[in-house]
């Protein structure tokens, strides 16, 4: 990986860009929110909804960043890369949470991320119809609760010793894999309290030390690039199910301590 030192103008500069854009974003995404709205499967044998909502989310969020960055690449869920000619990629999932979205539930959010050549240097999570907005980089993460304060809030994750004492949250109680769901199964029942369906917003209470870890499967970059780069600014960490890193999407867990980490993965791969 090339190695570039940011100076704190152009921090301050991507954070502003990135912010304005998921701002202008989500008054698009609010607009279809609690809509009766045209639902498509994008999968064949399972339900991977998307709506015009999604599409017209990174319609918007691309037009702003070919217009700031032209050069930089760009990948998106809804309609995949455009190459660039620096090492800049952003990473757009315009509406994290799809499922949540179209059942009237706020737990969905707007995924921004900006990676220097395969690192996540900026994430932003944006739940525009709450106004609440999280976001990390340059080893520092912040909140806003309300849009129109001028006074983000430090966020940082909390101690948790032992999976006994956790909040664990994960998409749903059930898995495709055999493998892993009688450990899932073991690990949610051991915590003191489980959560499912938080889609993006466990990685933000993650983040902001509500919760203690989260757990993932199946997930594509433009999934958990985001959620990465403010939990790992935010103190946590997160990698992939055998504790590897850096991650590539698919099965992940991120925590905000390492013993909890440790012992999840311990269990995962006992």
């Amino acid at each position: 990986m090339g190695f570039k030192i940011f100076t704190e103008e152009e921090k301050q500069r991507l954070f502003k860009h990135a912010i304005d854009i998921v701002y202008e974003a989500g008054k698009i995404a609010n607009n279809y929110f609690k809509q009766s709205l045209t639902i498509e499967n994008k999968a064949e044998n399972s339900f991977n909804p998307v709506t015009v909502a999604d599409k017209s989310t990174e319609k918007k969020i691309r037009e702003m960043i070919e217009k700031l960055y032209p050069d930089d690449a760009i990948v998106g869920e809804e309609y995949g890369k455009n190459d660039g000619s620096t090492n800049f990629t952003w990473i757009i999932d315009p509406i994290d949470g799809t499922k949540a979205f179209i059942s009237g539930i706020p737990t969905w959010g707007i995924l921004l991320s900006l990676l220097w050549y395969k690192e996540p240097i900026l994430g932003i999570i944006y739940q525009p119809f709450t106004g609440e907005l999280f976001w990390g980089g340059f080893g520092q993460s912040f909140k806003k609760i309300n849009p129109r304060s001028d006074n983000p809030q430090s966020i940082s994750v909390r101690k948790c010793e032992n999976i006994t004492n956790a909040v664990i949250a994960t998409s749903s109680p059930n898995i495709p894999s055999q493998l892993f769901q009688p450990r899932l199964n073991e690990i949610m029942k051991r915590s003191k309290l489980d959560r499912y369906g938080l889609d993006c917003y466990a990685y933000a209470m993650l983040a902001d030390g509500c919760i203690d870890a989260v757990i993932e499967f199946g997930l594509k970059e433009y999934d958990v690039r985001a959620p990465e780069a403010i939990v790992l600014s935010a103190g946590g960490i997160i990698s992939n199910l055998d504790g590897s890193y850096p991650l590539k999407g698919g099965d992940v867990i991120a925590s905000g301590d390492t013993r909890v980490h440790e012992q999840i993965i311990k269990i995962f791969n006992n």
